[in-house]
């Protein structure tokens, strides 16, 4: 095991420094300069830009690629060109907002999905087959945009319940209890919309598997033994159907921390999605540059944890 897992380590290194290349290229040929579109607002001001001063903020802008490589190592990745901060700080100033939206409706898909995934392979056909696929098909159909947008109407402008946007009041003075109300009272529709739209794929991946199991010979062996239904579901059979479930935890754990950028944009959440997005738009390179390489780091991570639960799910994989 921990030969597998040193090997890993290194070849995290190895595609690290191929994803840090790749989005090197990608960023230093965008279409979106900021410091052009800083030179031209200020020439738009009617401010007299001389060309020592257009020199110092493309120098400011342009980076090699092996100070780019230095700074991923020392985890410096530069200062801000729009909030004139570190990099790091403002992803782990915008990271909580994200990781508190995913990370609660990860916990309601996994507890939705999975359960109606199980009782549609076990009464295939029947209603509650139908039933499942239908809102499998409403979660893989519907736009984010387009459903948040719904949630908001019906809440927000039509019963009134519910915040449209933002995260908290400015005149907001409660404290203790009900500041934390009134706090979740803005994260309701944003976690609703993510949770309807993402039990969709968990449900059908769900039910797929579980029908495959069902249909092994070592189910109809159980039965025939007259072990209980219950007994044949939950402990032989829904244990094999882990193993693709845990393939998919490879991604939960950068999803967790990435914000879902057109739900945070709908509903102007301050999360570190929304922050990126902003950033692409401006042209702010330090902050692009270090989500994405932040993102590619959670993504190794996830992937080797989702090999090492491989071992827990199934004894009979051995990491070596």
């Amino acid at each position: 095991m921990l030969k597998y897992i040193c090997k890993r380590l290194l070849l995290s290194v190895l595609i690290l420094l191929g994803v840090s290349l790749i989005l090197f290229v990608l960023i230093q040929n965008m279409p979106s300069s900021f410091a052009e579109n800083k030179i031209n607002e200020m020439n738009a001001g009617g401010a007299i830009v001389d060309q020592a001063t257009k020199d110092a903020i493309m120098k400011m802008y342009d980076m090699s690629y092996g100070e780019w490589l230095m700074r991923i190592v020392t985890l410096d990745f530069g200062e801000s060109f729009t909030q004139s901060m570190p990099v790091v700080d403002v992803i782990k100033r915008d990271m909580f907002v994200s990781f508190l939206v995913a990370a609660i409706a990860t916990v309601f898909e996994f507890m939705i999905a999975i359960p109606l995934g199980i009782t549609a392979a076990t009464h295939q056909y029947s209603f509650r087959d139908y039933f499942v696929t239908v809102l499998v098909m409403i979660g893989i159909s519907l736009p984010s945009f387009f459903f948040a947008q719904v949630l908001k109407g019906i809440f927000s402008s039509g019963l009134g319940i519910l915040p449209s946007s933002g995260l908290g009041d400015a005149t907001q003075s409660a404290t203790g209890f009900a500041y934390v109300l009134e706090y979740v009272k803005y994260l309701v529709l944003p976690i609703l919309t993510v949770v309807i739209l993402s039990i969709g794929g968990r449900m059908r991946m769900t039910r797929t598997n579980m029908l495959e199991v069902l249909n092994s010979d070592y189910i109809r062996t159980a039965r025939a033994k007259g072990l209980k239904e219950r007994v044949v579901i939950f402990k032989h059979a829904f244990r094999n159907t882990m193993i693709p479930l845990v393939t998919s935890l490879a991604g939960l754990l950068p999803s967790l921390f990435s914000g879902a950028i057109i739900t945070e944009q709908v509903f102007d959440l301050p999360g570190i999605g929304n922050t990126a997005y902003d950033a692409m738009i401006v042209g702010d390179v330090p902050v692009i540059m270090g989500y994405n390489m932040f993102l590619a780091l959670l993504s190794i991570i996830g992937v080797l944890l989702a090999d090492l639960m491989y071992a827990v799910v199934d004894p009979r994989v051995k990491l070596q």
